[in-house]
């Protein structure tokens, strides 16, 4: 090999070299289901931070985000975050609410109902498959169908990712791994 050609090879490897440090110097630490991360407003001093804590803390329910938006007002020794996330096969939003205090991040509310048309319709199929509860729904229009964390569901269940289906009046609780109704509360208080 000729002098210029070895200059070359060496120019194109430093180069790649740097290319690469670049880019993971500024690539998220964003996981493969969100696509589109965007913060609202000023990013906090902590962003990857946050973030990796995030990211741990929201695992979807058989989805991926197309878009997920973060925000946060306060300072960085106390903040509150709330994350918006847009599923790639649903119309309705995944709501998070958090705090964020002594590096540590607290789920402080939530409200998930990016569930997959898919899934949505078999938690519906696995609720009317409850006698009872189908009888009691007649005329009750269309249910709204929302994840329930393992946090909140073991106070009713157990410790897993449950969806809960409500019509106007009457909720069910739906194990989807079981294909079961696990609970049933009617307006008024009346449970199963």
């Amino acid at each position: 090999m000729d002098k210029k050609t070895i200059i070359t090879i060496i120019l194109l490897i430093v180069g790649l070299g740097i290319g690469l440090a670049f880019e993971t110097e500024t690539s998220s630490v964003r996981p493969v289901w969100a696509h589109n991360v965007q913060w609202l407003g000023q990013k906090p001093d902590n962003v990857q931070t946050i973030e990796e804590l995030l990211w741990n803390e929201i695992a979807p329910y058989k989805t991926e985000y197309d878009i997920v938006n973060i925000s946060s007002t306060g300072d960085a020794n106390e903040m509150r975050i709330s994350v918006t996330a847009k599923a790639v096969d649903s119309e309705n939003l995944d709501i998070y609410e958090y705090t964020y205090q002594n590096n540590e991040l607290l789920l402080t509310g939530y409200l998930l109902e990016a569930v997959p048309q898919m899934f949505r319709n078999e938690a519906i199929g696995i609720a009317l498959s409850d006698k009872d509860l189908a009888t009691s729904i007649r005329n009750s229009g269309e249910p709204t169908v929302k994840r329930i964390l393992p946090k909140t569901s073991e106070k009713f269940y157990a410790p897993k990712t449950l969806l809960s289906v409500t019509w106007k009046g009457i909720s069910a609780l739906v194990d989807p791994d079981e294909r079961k109704v696990v609970q049933v509360w009617r307006e008024g208080g009346t449970g199963k």
